[in-house]
């Protein structure tokens, strides 16, 4: 069916009877060719909304929320330009993103400020065009190789103007929302000294006046991470505080049916939120803020996120996993029980309620011994989310977690390690709401796994050290302190907590074996490899660029292989952006030429160009022959892990897997996946949490759902520590082994084992000095000798070259794909074989690699059927 339909598209593009135009297009391409709304786009819809709902937290409640719909007053920056996603390849171009404004009138409130929301729409388009006006001046010829900086700096929403007496009077209501918006994206951080962090004055004199004024004051903070709640002290009589983040298309109705009761928040925080931005470890350091953007010293180690705050004792404003309800909850434990290496724990949860529905999380989480190692307090182990419960109606909730989940990696001789002692077993519904319910014992050292050195830093960086006992979780202690918890925890009889003994040995060693990776092979490779010269290989291992010949196409799409072996028998595939959709073309014309233009800019920046631009690279809206890919903005990667709900998470990745499969995408570069080391980075919002075991079990979730469509994958990234934005391209991340294997792999290494990605993708930074494209470490020894990837790993768009890694080393050392690609790339990778630089073997080890996703694509199973058609 396939091929029946890409044959259509160009029979009726050729045959066309309106007299305007006959022509065939330059390549088979799966979009439709009318804008009727779809059964697939309506069922993204739907997903998008369940995810959007459930990834809400609320922060702060006194029994405002929820409200029945009624009159109500709605100002700030985000309420009709709500933010759905941050800029940059993660935008998506959905066909409609519902509003906040809008989700409240179709909830059925009022909104009596129209006249504030009116003039916020003037100083909108007024700072827009003024924007647009700076941002030409700086597109001078000289400048345009620096094109991809101008994306890094996004058009900066106005706050608005000041609430008035007269605003408030004429809104007849004794309720407000307040919703604070904040943009950021790809290529640079957030700026602390450009209120992108916290509240401008403007904002803080608003909210003040309008506490003073309305009875019911609630914030929405409508920002992809972390925010600067510094006002709440400063203004006591907020009622409310909602996290909403950026949920994509369908945000603005899942938070007004939030606010009205139709749903009961569910969310939980995937991050620490401090009281003041210095308390983040190594703060001061990151990024911009110490004027060294080249260096990037990992100084935290281990302690990152409520790992640091909970070892030093410093009291977060909203802990790890904390988020409020309507209802009220308690957890019993019911069991727990040690299966040879598998710890087993039966939590009995009940809604003790009388009025709402609601959803809770079981959290559990282990403290581990100070050894020869010191550790973080605790660290997070397993999550489960109840179905919803009735007022009254109880689940069983079964959490299970390995011993290996326990270990810690020793330097001194590359050794991963359970260190003799108590393991403290705790459940909870955040870090600092948990009893405890288990202790596990061991009574001599077990090594799990022995290594080799990866990535050693050339001068060990110099960590932050505790040496006190842990006081706040003591090994019989526990962690329960006020933060408005809506769940209690119930141990039955703390005096006799069940204890097992470990059994020496139990886990057998691991001694990892390395060297170079056995070319693929199977009966199709085999016989179109033997066929290709070194110069064809090269090809293969090199993407297809921004232009050319093309097999196949999906309008707007990143990226594709190259499309110059047709005739060989390799057609090209194609990659789409993520992670919160496919960002292709919504609309695209096809010329008289066959040639296919996205009409409306692919990267909102590009709308700002100058029209002569825009002319040359968009596409014609009134053409006759237009084509169409709606696909759908799902809640971005934070507020989709806020849902903790790993279910939704791969219903999620379904739904991208099937639209992949309408519009004919290969791969899609997603999910993104590094840790939130710091709240600054511009890319926060792609990502997922700052714990390891949070980001790797909703990678691999979402990666199970993309590849139950046969021929779809997904694209793991950035491999790795790519947790900064300035400098991106040349920054060297400075980090010592064990934070390295704890922290920063932790996650890719669960995504892999438990999911088996089609690809991953390496990140433009250094690591200890060396570009990870040019890493054998990472690439091979860790990535395929240690993990069993099986895969093939792709560069980030424009990472190597002149001024970054080396194209042929990166083939060399196991990356490969060279994205997006050039000629000048292959004639590298040639000339580096002849002169002896890197093997032919691992070109063509690189290229069975790539060849092995092109021949299990459907786009392949298309080019055979095309062939036997044509009787090729």
């Amino acid at each position: 069916m396939w091929q029946e339909h890409c044959v259509h598209i160009c029979h009726h593009l050729e045959n066309r009877k309106d007299g305007i135009i006959t022509m065939r297009t330059r390549s088979i391409h799966k979009a439709a060719l009318t804008d009727a709304v779809t059964p697939l786009e309506e069922a993204g819809k739907e997903i998008a909304y369940q995810a959007a709902v459930e990834g809400i937290v609320l922060l702060e409640n006194d029994g405002c929320l929820p409200l029945k719909p009624g009159k109500i007053a709605l100002y700030g920056a985000g309420v009709k330009m709500t933010i759905k996603g941050g800029t940059g390849s993660g935008e998506v171009n959905e066909r409609h993103a519902v509003s906040i404004l809008e989700g409240m009138e179709d909830a059925g409130f009022k909104i009596t400020t129209m006249n504030w929301i009116d003039d916020y729409d003037q100083s909108f388009q007024e700072g827009e065009r003024a924007y647009a006006e700076e941002f030409r001046k700086k597109l001078s010829p000289k400048n345009l190789s620096d094109f991809m900086n101008l994306m890094s700096s996004p058009y900066r929403y106005p706050y608005g103007r000041a609430v008035l007496q007269e605003d408030v009077e004429k809104s007849e209501t004794d309720t407000c929302i307040y919703v604070i918006s904040r943009q950021a994206g790809e290529g640079a951080d957030r700026k602390l000294s450009e209120n992108e962090y916290g509240l401008a004055e403007i904002e803080r004199v608003n909210l003040t006046f309008c506490a003073e004024q309305y009875e019911h004051m609630i914030v929405v903070i409508n920002v992809g991470g972390q925010f600067d709640l510094n006002f709440l002290h400063e203004i006591p009589s907020i009622n409310a505080v909602i996290f909403m983040g950026q949920l994509g298309t369908m945000g603005g109705q899942a938070v007004a049916d939030i606010v009205c009761g139709k749903h009961t928040p569910s969310g939980k925080l995937t991050d620490t939120w401090a009281k003041h931005y210095r308390d983040y470890p190594a703060s001061d350091d990151y990024s911009y803020l110490n004027g060294n953007l080249d260096e990037e010293y990992y100084r935290e180690g281990i302690y990152v996120g409520y790992r640091y705050f909970d070892t030093f004792h410093v009291a977060p404003r909203y802990p790890f996993g904390y988020g409020l309800s309507y209802t009220e909850f308690e957890m019993h434990l019911a069991g727990m029980r040690l299966e040879r290496t598998t710890v087993e724990i039966s939590v009995d949860v009940k809604n003790k309620g009388e009025v709402y529905s609601g959803k809770e999380v079981v959290q559990i989480y282990v403290s581990c011994p100070d050894g020869e190692l010191k550790k973080e307090a605790q660290r997070l182990t397993s999550f489960a989310k109840t179905k919803n419960l009735k007022p009254g109606e109880e689940e069983r909730i079964v959490l299970q977690f390995d011993l290996r989940d326990l270990t810690s990696y020793r330097e001194k001789d590359t050794a991963t390690v359970l260190e003799p002692g108590e393991y403290v077993v705790r459940i909870g519904n955040s870090s600092r709401n948990t009893r405890v319910c288990g202790i596990l014992k061991l009574e001599t050292e077990m090594i799990t796994e022995k290594h080799s050195h990866i990535c050693k830093a050339p001068l060990r960086v110099t960590e932050l050290e505790w040496q006190e006992e842990k006081e706040l979780l003591h090994a019989t202690g526990d962690c329960r302190q006020n933060w408005g918890r809506t769940c209690e925890i119930i141990i039955d009889d703390v005096e006799k907590i069940q204890s097992f003994q470990i059994e020496p040995g139990i886990i057998p060693e691991v001694d990892h074996e390395y060297g170079p990776v056995e070319i693929y092979s199977s009966e199709e490779t085999d016989r179109i490899l033997e066929s290709l010269t070194l110069r064809d290989m090269a090809e293969l291992v090199v993407g297809g660029g921004m232009s050319g010949h093309r097999f196949f196409e999906a309008p707007g799409a990143a990226g594709v292989t190259t499309g110059n072996l047709t005739a060989k028998g390799i057609p090209n595939v194609v990659m789409a952006d993520g992670p919160a959709g496919l960002r292709l073309h919504k609309i695209s014309s096809v010329s008289i030429t066959g040639k296919v233009k996205g009409i409306e800019p692919n990267i909102s920046f590009m709308k700002y160009l100058p029209e002569p631009v825009k002319k040359v690279m968009l596409g014609n809206p009134d053409s006759k022959n237009l084509l169409y890919q709606f696909t759908t903005a799902f809640p971005v990667g934070i507020s989709l892990a806020s849902s903790w709900n790993l279910q939704l998470a791969e219903e999620v990745g379904n739904a991208v897997g099937k639209e992949m499969e309408a519009y004919g995408v290969t791969y899609w570069l997603a999910p993104g996946m590094n840790i939130h080391r710091n709240p600054l980075c511009g890319r926060n919002f792609e990502y997922f949490s700052e714990d390891p075991l949070l980001t790797g079990e909703f990678a691999a979730a979402i990666t199970k759902g993309v590849q139950k469509n046969r021929g779809c994958y997904v694209t793991l990234k950035h491999y790795c520590c790519n947790n900064q934005e300035d400098n991106r391209n040349k920054t060297n991340a400075n980090v010592n082994e064990r934070a390295l294997r704890e922290i920063y792999l932790k996650g890719f290494e669960i995504a892999v084992k438990e999911s088996h990605p089609g690809a991953v993708m390496s990140s433009y930074n250094k690591v200890n000095g060396k570009y990870v494209n040019n890493s054998y470490r990472l690439l091979t020894q860790v990535l395929r000798n240690e993990w069993g990837f099986d895969g093939f790993v792709m560069t980030d768009w424009f990472a190597t070259g002149r001024k970054y890694g080396d194209p042929a080393h990166a083939i060399a050392s196991g990356n490969d794909l060279i994205m997006p690609g050039s000629s000048g790339t292959v004639d590298d990778i040639v000339k580096a074989v002849s002169k002896g630089i890197i093997l032919e073997e691992d070109v063509k080890r690189s290229a069975a690699n790539v060849l092995k996703g092109i021949i299990s694509s459907r786009i392949y199973q298309g080019y055979l059927r095309k062939q036997r058609e044509s009787g090729v």
